[in-house]
């Protein structure tokens, strides 16, 4: 029998103390015996201060009021973890089943070419529904398929593409190419696993790990807060696809995703979000990316 790993849970917060709060003590409740709990806070909240009063059993990690983003925050809390630990990232605004880690243990031990797991995502609002099952981003068009549905219709494991809001990661993957790279948010997860894919691993879904992320279902709530992140969106879609994908194509299919923006940021009544989107995706095509496959961590004192 495979000797159960420690794993660091890896938790990034920015202004949002309650859905912090309320994701450790689901963690609380894990039947994982060999948890590390980080959390890297990045914000001017008193996230920190209440948070060392109230879970004392936690990690707390100042990393300044200068908002450095999700991979930031990521990599600050992947390079304090225990050396030999596995990483399971968790965005804050999610809550996990008590057995979660364990399944995903079990599915990541299941063949050594997994070197990433992600879990079930439902709604927390509708835990009938599936808000994520691996993901999926066409190479040629940049297209972006979610498992998204009713929650029946994703209860078979299998590899996917790629994942992201909650990750298991193997510190073999983390050894063989190290971190995320600077995004800030959006599309970082997506080029973790596929950087991981270079190097041979596979990410794989498992159905019996469950989450529930506080997200709302609604179209109308989801999809103006998707065009608040445009720039973003714009830009690192493009570094994504001229890392791994064919961006010439990508280039030509392009008008078609622009003109999908433009009918939203006007049905939102929020036009000026469509300039930010198209300048951050004009950027994209000449901004520095990282050569090679290995990013490495901050440098931290244990």
């Amino acid at each position: 029998m495979m000797k159960s790993p420690g794993v660091s849970v890896v938790i990034p917060s920015y202004n949002d103390k309650p859905k912090v709060f309320k994701l450790l003590n689901s963690l609380r409740k894990s039947t994982y015996p060999k948890l590390e709990v980080i959390v890297v806070v990045n914000g001017p909240d008193d996230t920190l201060i209440e948070g060392k009063k109230k879970y004392r059993w936690v990690r707390w990690i100042d990393a300044g009021r200068e908002n450095i983003g999700q991979t930031g925050c990521y990599n600050l809390g992947i390079a304090s973890a225990k050396k030999n630990n596995q990483i399971l990232y968790v965005d804050s605004d999610v809550v996990v089943e008590k057995n979660m880690i364990k399944y995903l243990i079990e599915r990541a031990n299941s063949d050594p070419k997994i070197g990433i797991v992600t879990p079930m995502i439902l709604y927390l609002s509708d835990r009938r529904w599936v808000n994520q099952a691996g993901a999926e981003i066409n190479l040629i068009t940049g297209r972006v398929k979610v498992g998204w549905g009713p929650k029946k219709n994703f209860e078979e494991a299998c590899e996917v593409q790629n994942s992201g809001t909650v990750l298991f990661i193997k510190r073999l993957v983390i050894n063989k190419i190290g971190g995320f790279d600077n995004w800030f948010l959006c599309y970082f997860d997506p080029d973790y696993c596929l950087r991981a894919k270079k190097m041979g691993f596979l990410t794989w879904y498992e159905p019996k790990a469950q989450a529930f992320h506080d997200q709302s279902k609604d179209p109308k709530i989801w999809r103006p807060r998707v065009l608040t992140r445009a720039y973003l969106l714009g830009r690192n879609r493009v570094l994504f696809m001229r890392r791994h994908g064919t961006i010439l194509t990508f280039t030509f299919f392009l008008p078609l995703m622009l003109g999908y923006y433009f009918v939203e940021t006007i049905r939102f009544g929020n036009l000026r979000k469509f300039f930010e989107l198209l300048w951050g995706t004009i950027v994209g095509y000449f901004y520095p990316l990282k050569s090679g496959n290995f990013i490495p961590l901050p440098k931290v004192s244990r």
